[in-house]
């Protein structure tokens, strides 16, 4: 069963950061994750998980969570990606990343990269 990345680890920890109303509790989840899969669709991925659902859920009103914009180094170019944090039922269940491009206004084929090798950049606002 994969891991989270790098990238996957520096994501989740920004969102938690982004969110202090549900950060213990969400942190509390995250770290009993275990990943299932990794889905690239060439434009971003899916990475589905499971946490322990005998621990409390997160209150959150809607299914997802906003995720940090950020730059990523993909084999010496830097992309633009976002990413969101998807719930069901009050927990945390798949991570997606997506790009928008690079500065040039192009796009990676990100089924031809490694995605444990993509690396933050820093975020963008």
């Amino acid at each position: 069963m994969p891991e989270f990345t790098g990238l996957e680890r520096a994501v989740l920890t920004a969102i938690c950061d982004e969110q202090p109303g549900i950060a213990g509790r969400l942190r509390g989840l995250l770290a009993t994750a275990r990943t299932l899969e990794r889905d690239n669709t060439g434009h971003g991925f899916y990475t589905p998980f499971e946490v322990d659902r005998s621990l409390p859920y997160v209150d959150w009103p809607q299914r997802i969570v906003s995720g940090p914009n950020v730059e990523v180094n993909v084999a010496s170019e830097i992309l633009l990606m976002g990413f969101v944090l998807w719930f069901e039922d009050g927990y945390p269940n798949r991570l997606e990343g997506f790009q928008y491009g690079m500065r040039s206004g192009g796009h990676i084929d990100l089924k031809v990269a490694d995605l444990s090798a993509i690396a933050w950049v820093r975020p963008v606002s």
